[in-house]
Formats: C-alpha cells, sequence, structure tokens
C-alpha cells in the first residue's frame, strides 16, 4: 500500500508541487496582469473560499444544497446595511456581524431543513434560497436588482484595502488561510464525522 494510501491526510507530491505552483503564480500575479484581470482574479479567489465551504458541506459530508450561495449574498448585504454612507467601518466590527448574521440565517433554516432526507433535502434548501433572493430582487428598500453599492470598503487598520494590490494579497491570505483551516477541520475528529456521514449516515446515528 502506498504512502498516500496510508497516510491520507498527506497529499501526494505531485499534488503538493502543483498547489505550490498555483499559489507561486497567484502570488506574482499582480505584477503581470492588468487592474481588470487583477481585480477578476480577487473574484475568483473569494469565489474559490465559497466553493471549499461548499465542497465541505456536499463532498465531505454528502449533504446536497442549492441555497449554499443564499449565506454568501446575506453576508454581502449585512456588510451593505452596517456601513455608513460616509466613511468606511471597520474589518473587525463588520466582519463578526457578517458572519453572525449569515450563521444566524442558517441555523434558522437549518433547524427546518435537517428534518428533511433525499430529494426533499435538496428541495427545500433551494425554496429557502429562493424565498431569500426574492425578498431581496423585489424590494427596493433592499437595492432591488441592482443590488446595493458600497462606498467604501472595510477599514483594517494598518492595511489599506482601498489600495488594490495590498486587497489583492488579502484575499490572497485569507483563501490560504480558509483552505489550511478547512484541511486541518477535515482531518479532526469532526471533519471524520463529518465524512462518516456521508458513507454511512445511519451508522452515525448509531
Amino acid at each position: 500500500m502506498s504512502t498516500p494510501q496510508i497516510h491520507l491526510e498527506t497529499l501526494p507530491r505531485s499534488i503538493q508541487l502543483v498547489m505550490l505552483l498555483g499559489f507561486l503564480a497567484l502570488a506574482a500575479f499582480p505584477f503581470v496582469g492588468t487592474d481588470f484581470y487583477t481585480a477578476m482574479v480577487v473574484r475568483m479567489m473569494i469565489l474559490a473560499i465559497l466553493a471549499m465551504s461548499l465542497d465541505l458541506l456536499q463532498g465531505v459530508t454528502g449533504l446536497v444544497s442549492l441555497g449554499h450561495a443564499a449565506y454568501f449574498g446575506l453576508a454581502g448585504y449585512v456588510l451593505a446595511f452596517v456601513t455608513p454612507q460616509n466613511e468606511a467601518i471597520s474589518l473587525y466590527t463588520s466582519l463578526p456581524l457578517a458572519v453572525g448574521g449569515s450563521a444566524l440565517a442558517a441555523l434558522v433554516i437549518g433547524f427546518l431543513v435537517v428534518r428533511t432526507h433525499g430529494i426533499y433535502f435538496i428541495m427545500v434548501t433551494m425554496a429557502f434560497a429562493q424565498m431569500i433572493f426574492y425578498i431581496f430582487f423585489d424590494n427596493k428598500a433592499l437595492g432591488g436588482s441592482d443590488g446595493l453599492f458600497l462606498n467604501f470598503r472595510p477599514d483594517a487598520g494598518v492595511i489599506d484595502l482601498e489600495n488594490k494590490r495590498v486587497f489583492y494579497y488579502f484575499t490572497l491570505g485569507c483563501l490560504l488561510a480558509v483552505y489550511v483551516f478547512l484541511r486541518r477541520l477535515l482531518w479532526s475528529p469532526f471533519g471524520r464525522a463529518l465524512s462518516g456521514i456521508r458513507v454511512n449516515e445511519h451508522r452515525m446515528r448509531a
């Protein structure tokens, strides 16, 4: 049996090399790419964080959700609502509020969703996502179809997030931190319990 099969926590060297090269390419991109493409890569990294969180739910735990993006959008709206029009809000205030608002919605919706199984679980998650979408889409007070615009990025103290290059590396750092956190979580006892749900939910209940 090969080493990667014995120690599942350790990625194969080929995968490690590809990931290292990808990280170095991302780190060097602002020096070779234009502002337009740099901003595009920033958005891609933000969506990559969203994709990793979805993989924890769907790929690891085996719970297929069609409403995952609703919490992503709710956190953005919370940030827009708490940010003043004339100045930036502190990142250390806005980030907990945005995450807390999204987590509260997930707690309430999850309390109802976990009572369903199979195709019903999938359909209920989609139903809640559509309800949240139309609450904001059809309400002009909440931005309507145009959404809400932020005049300032959150104030992170000594880190100037208004600087495009600084914001790029801040996003890259968040991407790396989330990946490391999820890797550690995956191989923790809690992470193995999540994997067990995908393999055999009834045995995990027992």
